[in-house]
């Protein structure tokens, strides 16, 4: 397998880099070091020390409402088989979780779950006496529906192409309704035939697409299409789903809500200051707010905010509560609260006997900032797991790094490789003349400068800006050039555009940009199976995952319009 280290890589922020080759520089900002599996044992014994020891609701609680929703979601057997195993005090969640994206969203969604069903497999392997079960949160309270309307699809053209959804009433000023609850409408069938139509016709694309019929279609919301999607792809791997929006698994969190709405700001002014510890050094990503809370009124999800007199309101609204009416609705209707991203995570990890969590980059940024909260809240905060970053090589890809004699790194700097390429057919080596000539330059102002200074020293500094001047006007020309040769050699361009469409389309890493479909369409629902017989969940570099075998037959229709 290649692999590069993620400091090569565009776009991984500097604490990631630092919690991947530096772990004991940023270690006070977590619980525990993910590379250890002790830490996989402390962070069991304490979970198991502390869960739901406070609260009236039980493990027997949670399954009962997992058997339910899972149902729902057109579960497995063996999903089943794990809810079961939650009822003992010795099994633990592996928890993994993101936003209900349309089609599932980008690929890193499926790595995401992946990685949960494999790091609990590997430490049902290590740790005998316990058992440790895959859980996918699906973050669907959250109403960014902006964010997770739309789906990237690679085009029979070598093309990217965003696809969205907004339904009959077409796109809204502004969202508020939580994504998740957002029912789909007829609309949905133009967005699945636009993606059809923008791949190639395979012998694959029936079972894809009736997978993605069965899933996402009228009279279905979207986190249930976007379970079921998962579920299809994740067939019989015991993926356990929670919905948290329901009413049942909001009665656990009643306490953290009533501290949060009594206490304020005392959690917002603790990671303020904490966070401004970090910014020395790295970029702090949650801004948290006076109320962690939001409060769904009349089906829309606001901001809880606070008010003159012991009183809240609704951010953007005129909605106003006393505290002893806000104390009275939370008994009542707990489900009309949801945490912000600050909470997020101490809600999760109430509600589940988590010991581990699988994020991402940015997941892992902000959890150093998390700590605060759980330990505001007396939560056990989880070992956080770093998810495998993957990008997915086809053949077509080898055969042109081949024939260009270009390394795979060589494709996350476009614009040095196209300029090198331009070179290989070009008799003007652009980058050379241009330093010649400013090689030039520098010795003809050091010499004016040596005899200038002699004169004036005051004058020399203004001298120097000029050149400094000259410099950056030459590097602005020399860019014109480039890109007047790029134009001239079209072909190589093109070329290398194509090829980059697939490994970093739009300047992203593909797993942050595209969606699966295109790769599944191509290579049939086996691709899957592929891509966890190769990932490496204990290798903590980016990992270049190749197809190793053939695309599938386009259909006869598909090879006329083609040809």
């Amino acid at each position: 397998m290649k692999t590069l280290p993620y400091n090569n890589l565009p776009d991984f922020n500097n604490l990631f880099l630092d919690y991947i080759d530096d772990f004991d520089k940023i270690k006070n900002y977590y619980k525990y070091d993910y590379r250890d599996d002790n830490e996989f044992l402390n962070a069991l014994i304490k979970k198991k020390n502390t869960y739901l020891k406070e609260t009236d609701f039980s493990r027997e609680d949670l399954c009962r409402v997992l058997v339910t929703q899972n149902k729902f979601f057109n579960s497995s057997e063996k999903t089943y088989e794990k809810i079961e195993q939650l009822k003992s005090s010795n099994t633990f969640a592996i928890v993994t979780g993101q936003q209900v994206g349309m089609l599932t969203g980008p690929i890193y969604t499926i790595l995401k779950a992946i990685n949960a069903i494999q790091l609990a497999n590997k430490l049902n392997q290590k740790f005998k006496d316990y058992n440790f079960v895959p859980v996918f949160w699906l973050e669907c309270e959250d109403h960014d529906f902006l964010e997770v309307n739309n789906v990237n699809v690679l085009t029979k053209e070598n093309e990217v192409r965003n696809v969205s959804y907004f339904g009959e009433e077409g796109e809204q000023e502004k969202y508020l309704k939580p994504a998740g609850t957002i029912i789909l409408d007829d609309k949905i069938e133009e967005l699945k035939s636009q993606i059809r139509s923008d791949l190639n016709e395979t012998d694959f694309s029936n079972t894809v697409f009736d997978y993605i019929n069965r899933s996402y279609k009228a009279g279905i919301d979207l986190k249930t299409a976007f379970a079921r999607l998962l579920n299809y792809y994740l067939k019989d791997e015991g993926l356990i789903f929670i919905d948290p929006s329901e009413k049942d698994l909001k009665r656990p969190l009643i306490s953290i809500f009533k501290k949060e709405l009594a206490s304020y700001p005392a959690l917002c002014e603790k990671v303020i200051f904490s966070s401004a510890e970090m910014e020395h050094e790295y970029d702090p990503v949650i801004k948290p707010k006076p109320i962690n809370l939001f409060y769904t009124h009349n089906g829309n999800r606001y901001l809880i905010e606070p008010k003159d007199g012991e009183s809240y309101g609704l951010k953007n609204s005129r909605q106003k509560f006393s505290r002893d009416e806000m104390f009275l609705i939370l008994n009542a209707n707990p489900e009309l609260f949801s945490p912000n991203v600050l909470l997020r995570p101490v809600c999760q990890d109430t509600i589940l006997p988590t010991i581990a969590y699988i994020g991402g980059p940015s997941e892992i940024s902000y959890f150093a900032q998390v700590k605060d909260a759980y330990e505001f809240f007396e939560t056990p905060m989880p070992l956080v797991y770093p998810r495998t970053s993957v990008t997915i090589v086809e053949k077509r890809v080898e055969t042109f790094l081949e024939k260009n004699k270009l390394k795979i790194l060589d494709l996350f700097h476009p614009k040095d490789t196209a300029r090198r390429m331009v070179e290989k057919f070009s008799e003007v080596n652009i980058e050379e003349l241009f330093s010649q000539y400013l090689d030039e330059v520098n010795s003809v102002f050091y010499q004016l400068k040596q005899k200038l200074e002699a004169i004036d020293k005051n004058l020399v500094n203004t001298l120097e800006k000029k050149d400094q001047q000259y410099k950056d006007s030459l590097n602005v020309l020399k860019d014109k050039f480039m890109s007047s040769y790029l134009n001239q050699n079209e072909i190589v361009t093109k070329q290398l555009n194509k090829i980059l469409s697939v490994i970093f389309p739009e300047h992203s890493l593909q797993e942050r940009s595209l969606n699966i479909v295109y790769f599944l369409n191509k290579y049939g629902m086996d691709f899957i199976q592929h891509l966890k017989d190769n990932i490496d969940i204990e290798r903590f570099e980016h990992q270049f995952i190749e197809t190793n075998f053939e695309a599938a037959p386009l259909n006869q229709e598909t090879e006329k319009q083609n040809s």
